[in-house]
């Protein structure tokens, strides 16, 4: 079943529970003790992703007026998050006979009611303590945290409120901290690295207290440049959805790209990417990006970070060769073929409308060029950064190329295909050559299919091991990256999507953002088996 954008990011994200509002008042007068006052207070908390205390207060609301169809209607999809769903079915209907006011009730009901019959087969949990092995390595499931099982048995699987449809994961250069971009949860959870224990949730919401964040000139020029229908009066207002993350400066400075933002659902508009001191773990600076960016890349010099967008055609660079903050500054886009039009209608699904879709990134060792994959019409686009250039784009990838990392001393680069479930490695050196000599199809080095929808790829700091996601197999795969031999599998929850390894080889930081209000929901740590 299809669900539209606008529900979907409601289950996750607090951004659309503010735009739906609290709905019709109750018949019950206000007061402390009234159902209004429960039902505003529930909805409160579940805008601040404390589901539990909303349930507790939806059903004092309740117990107050159980024809209230609103916070029945509310109390289903706080069921929903959890997974529990013939609570959900039970609630909507409720909503449905005392006529909620909810026009798309009948789709959700009909779709909670087959997650009935399914019986959750779907959703993959896996036991803390789950181990696999092969080619005399392995890997054990040591903690997770996660949103789906509020009482869960084991002491290392943690509920955590905040953790909703995490998309990425980023590890410090110490291995000290690491930062998990939560996509519909609108917000940055910092772990320790070393206790496995949540520190802190940065917020991407903006409002008036975080105007010094932005620089107005540059603002009134995005606005000038991307004239949008219906665009907002307050321009820097707004809920960032966290996607992607990549540190410069030593790792003092954590970017991290605004997927949307909350008044532009079509993605037509420029989006933004927020700057975190790690020291102080907060955002000190939001810079205006292009529409729909997500992945970001940092050159090895340290004078650049580029910003690649999705929905553009495009990568922007910032010079970040300013110690501070404030001195970052635009250096300069490079387009990718063409821009694609924008004035598409609030139809028009902007993950797939998106040109070439750009998506994974990687400098070379000395800067100068940048490789991005074209998960849209496949490739791999060789940009010349100095110059400012698209030399051209190499192809002979399998379907929907998406991630690109670096091999061990940099010569040669590995692809993850998710469509085609492929990893490959290509010789860095035959890249420039085929972009440079506008050779239209490249051989690969190796090339192995290794599972369904393979996502993100993470290298073992020796170089040795290559981890792959694999989306629809809800599983981390283990190759051997000389050779790309599978060595072994391990499950994880639904639809894993992110992927890091430890500075020091030690863990492994896995997320499982989730799919069609499936699965999901979940941070995995597993801990790397010596080799002995």
């Amino acid at each position: 079943m299809a669900f539209p954008l606008r529900r979907f990011a409601f289950i996750f994200s607090i951004m659309l529970l503010l735009a739906l509002g609290p709905g019709p008042p109750s018949a019950f007068p206000q007061g402390a003790e009234s159902a209004e006052s429960w039902f505003k207070r529930g909805f409160a908390q579940q805008r601040k992703l404390q589901t539990l205390e909303a349930l507790a207060s939806y059903r004092k609301a309740l117990a107050i007026d159980p024809a209230y169809g609103q916070a029945h209607y509310e109390i289903g999809w706080s069921y929903w998050s959890l997974g529990r769903w013939s609570d959900v079915v039970r609630h909507f209907e409720l909503a449905r006979k005392y006529k909620a006011a909810a026009p798309d009730l009948p789709r959700y009901l009909t779709a909670a009611r087959e997650r009935v019959k399914e019986g959750g087969r779907k959703a993959v949990r896996v036991p803390i303590g789950i181990k696999a092995s092969g080619g005399g390595q392995g890997l054990v499931l040591v903690a997770r945290f996660q949103n789906y099982n509020g009482k869960p048995k084991h002491p290392a699987d943690r509920w955590e409120r905040f953790v909703h449809s995490p998309k990425s994961v980023q590890i410090s250069p110490d291995g000290a901290r690491v930062f998990v971009q939560m996509l519909e949860g609108g917000n940055t959870v910092i772990f320790d690295g070393k206790k496995l224990l949540r520190l802190k949730v940065v917020s991407h919401r903006f409002g008036g207290k975080q105007a010094g964040l932005f620089n107005r000139a540059e603002t009134r020029a995005y606005a000038r440049r991307f004239k949008a229908a219906g665009g907002p009066r307050a321009f820097n207002r707004y809920l960032g959805k966290p996607v992607e993350g990549a540190f410069s400066h030593g790792g003092r400075f954590l970017w991290v790209t605004h997927y949307r933002r909350s008044f532009d659902r079509n993605g037509v508009m420029p989006s933004s990417v927020a700057i975190i001191d790690t020291k102080t773990e907060a955002i000190v600076r939001v810079m205006h990006t292009g529409p729909i960016p997500k992945f970001l890349a940092a050159s090895p010099d340290g004078r650049l970070m580029a910003v690649v967008h999705w929905g553009g055609n495009t990568v922007g660079l910032i010079d970040v060769s300013s110690p501070r903050p404030e001195g970052f500054r635009h250096a300069g886009e490079i387009v990718v073929g063409r821009r694609p039009r924008l004035d598409y209608d609030e139809q028009v699904n902007r993950d797939h409308v998106c040109g070439f879709c750009l998506r994974g990134a990687v400098f070379t060792r000395d800067s100068r060029h940048l490789l991005v994959a074209r998960m849209g019409g496949g490739g791999i686009a060789v940009l010349d950064v100095k110059a400012k250039r698209h030399l051209g784009t190499v192809f002979g990838m399998k379907p929907t190329p998406r991630h690109l990392i670096l091999g061990p001393k940099d010569e040669r680069v590995y692809l993850s295909s998710n469509r085609a479930g492929y990893v490959s490695a290509y010789r860095i050196a035959d890249l420039l050559s085929a972009a440079k000599r506008k050779k239209r199809r490249l051989r690969p080095l190796l090339e192995k299919r290794v599972g369904p929808s393979i996502r993100t790829i993470a290298i073992s700091p020796d170089g040795e091991t290559l981890y792959a996601t694999s989306f629809r197999g809800s599983k981390v795969i283990a190759l051997r990256a000389k050779s790309l031999e599978k060595l072994f599998e391990i499950p994880a929850d639904s639809y894993p999507v992110g992927i890091a390894v430890s500075p020091d080889g030690n863990h492994l930081w896995v997320t499982s953002q989730g799919y069609r209000l499936r699965g999901g929901n979940s941070v995995m740590v597993y801990k790397v088996l010596n080799k002995d």
